[in-house]
């Protein structure tokens, strides 16, 4: 006999209940909520208040917290039995707001757990990442970013929380991180001081150019350098955290994408950023040495007055240093 072969099939249920009277429905509906505390929850998910929906939620988290931090540490430990929990959940409500919740809350009953009792074990930690993956998908199908403005904070504290914590663990988190589309600046990481400088270098540059384009003339100049900046610091944030090589192509169509600007625009504006990296001494040229003083202190500095025009200078003396 297979497994549930003894119960009804679905379909023998339903012509079943077709054959009874709406009170004998009825009066099967109740019995079976006081037979069950499955049923209870069910039902309740589906047509109680939002308070008894949450106090569901707060249950199966209670579940789940005892799973990994149970009163009593004889038992052995599985994981898998939270990963239930989870499931049990979804089957009973299907609010996507409350399942997100759930789930999250398992990685971050996970990532407490290794933090607390050390390294684990790869299927351990297979096991959270999995979950924080389907996480991210889920918010990205959401059709707006109502579910991640919610719990954009504990999304990122879990990769904060994880910093240092082997077996590729924290960089796959971060890595994942990095695939929620509707990240922006508030949500990485960075030198607020120096994004400032950044922009505001660029503005002063841009007040000085007196051919940017018609189209471009009436826009606000300080927000759209601001929200150019701001797209380009969590690409580069993004290529860093998933350990990925990338064109400048790559960095234009992201940020295009993100805020419908032209390229030609876009591309004004990274110049005049890449032109205060190489003031501030940011690009280290580290092949040759000075033909006139031997230093290897060279710099690749902006061509005064060129179009989009770099050279290498050393340091030292101030000499170009020819690149083959």
């Amino acid at each position: 006999m297979k497994k549930n072969d003894y119960l009804l099939s679905v379909t023998e249920l339903k012509n079943i209940l077709k054959k009874q009277s709406r009170e004998e429905i009825i009066e099967l509906l109740l019995d079976s909520y006081k037979a069950s505390i499955q049923i209870k929850e069910y039902i309740t998910a589906k047509y109680g208040e939002n308070d008894k929906i949450n106090q569901i939620l707060e249950t199966y988290k209670n579940k789940i917290h005892d799973v990994f931090f149970p009163k009593s540490m004889r038992g052995q430990f599985k994981i898998g039995e939270a990963k239930k929990v989870v499931n049990c959940f979804k089957k009973l409500c299907s609010d996507e707001k409350l399942v997100i919740d759930i789930m999250l809350y398992y990685v971050e009953m996970g990532v407490e757990f290794t933090n607390k009792y050390g390294d684990i074990n790869e299927s351990f930690y297979n096991n959270v990442e999995s979950m924080y993956e389907s996480i991210v998908n889920s918010i990205n199908e959401h059709n707006n970013s109502e579910i991640f403005g919610i719990l954009r904070k504990r999304l990122k504290a879990i990769v904060d929380d994880t910093s240092g914590i082997g077996w590729g663990f924290h960089d796959n988190l971060s890595s994942l991180y990095f695939e929620i589309i509707w990240i922006d600046v508030k949500d990485i990481d960075y030198d607020e001081n120096e994004l400032k400088q950044i922009k505001e270098y660029i503005t002063e540059r841009l007040k000085q150019r007196n051919n940017l384009l018609d189209s471009d003339k009436k826009m606000d100049i300080i927000n759209t350098i601001s929200e150019i900046i701001n797209v380009d610091k969590v690409f580069l944030s993004k290529m860093d955290a998933q350990f990925r090589d990338y064109s400048n192509d790559d960095e234009n169509d992201f940020i295009s994408n993100k805020t419908s600007y032209s390229m030609e625009l876009i591309e004004l504006i990274l110049w005049q950023k890449y032109c205060y990296e190489m003031d501030n001494d940011y690009w280290e040229y580290g092949e040759g040495k000075c033909s006139k003083c031997g230093s290897s202190e060279l710099y690749i500095k902006e061509v005064l007055n060129g179009n989009f025009e770099d050279q290498v200078i050393c340091k030292m003396c101030g000499t170009e240093f020819i690149r083959e």
